[in-house]
């Protein structure tokens, strides 16, 4: 069957269609949009509203019943009893339904949802063997620019991240290939720096993709085979003392479908 927003789109409008009808929003919809997010789980299988919903509760530890609207296939419109169980759930992200990613997003009312993306998300990357000197802030600000949009560096005060590990929270396109990792050079020496993904979902191993395109997996390079795998998935997940009021939440999610 043709795309309806394909048809949509080549239709000549007659004149009164063609008329615009200027819209004023009612104040009660605009409080309700400062306790909602809108969200979509990554998945083939369509997942009803309301397994999600009392999944989604349970793994969030909110106080009150959730309210879910389906808008489209597995796309969700969320809202909470308070402002604050909706920020607490947006900082901790990424999340999980049945090892599938969990997108969310802050409420968008002005965006007509055919034309919401869902594809990009927040994870934390760790950066394995880098010198003890390349362990700060700049450096991982260099090294995960080259990735997508760095949100954050995992250092402290002092601007240092010393550890078994550098921690960088990347804003990820679901549409790219997983970066396995970077080749950096200090001091005209090559060296290979590897990454892996805290709470990374379920991803084709075969394309190295999260999201794949609409034609489906464009397959893997050919002589590529075992390019990726299931130790991309970081085996220690670390959390910031600001984040230690999420963590038994977290840890609950992880063991959702796994």
């Amino acid at each position: 069957m043709e795309n309806l927003e394909e048809v949509w789109d080549r239709l000549q409008l007659n004149e009164e269609e063609n008329v615009s009808i200027e819209i004023n929003l009612s104040e009660e919809s605009g409080v309700k949009a400062k306790r909602s997010l809108v969200g979509k789980i990554i998945s083939n299988r369509v997942i009803s509203k309301e397994v999600v919903r009392r999944t989604m509760e349970k793994i969030w530890r909110v106080g009150k019943l959730l309210e879910f609207h389906e808008f489209r296939a597995n796309s969700f419109i969320i809202t909470f009893a308070n402002p604050g169980d909706k920020n607490r759930v947006l900082g901790g992200k990424p999340w999980q339904f049945d090892n599938c990613l969990f997108v969310l997003k802050p409420f968008d009312g002005f965006t007509q949802p055919h034309k919401m993306r869902f594809d990009n998300e927040e994870f934390w990357v760790q950066m394995h063997n880098l010198p003890l000197a390349c362990m700060n802030k700049c450096i991982g600000e260099q090294i995960g620019a080259t990735i997508e949009k760095v949100v954050e560096v995992d250092a402290g005060e002092d601007g240092m991240g010393w550890g078994s590990f550098l921690r960088i929270r990347i804003e990820c396109d679901l549409n790219k290939v997983v970066a396995r990792g970077r080749t950096v050079n200090l001091q005209g020496m090559n060296m290979w720096v590897p990454f892996m993904y805290e709470k990374l979902s379920r991803m084709c191993f075969r394309c190295g993709r999260i999201l794949h395109p609409e034609q489906g997996c464009p397959g893997e390079v050919v002589g590529a085979v075992g390019q990726f795998g299931p130790w991309l998935r970081a085996s220690i997940v670390k959390f910031k003392k600001s984040d230690e009021s999420r963590m038994r939440a977290d840890e609950e999610m992880s063991g959702v479908g796994n």
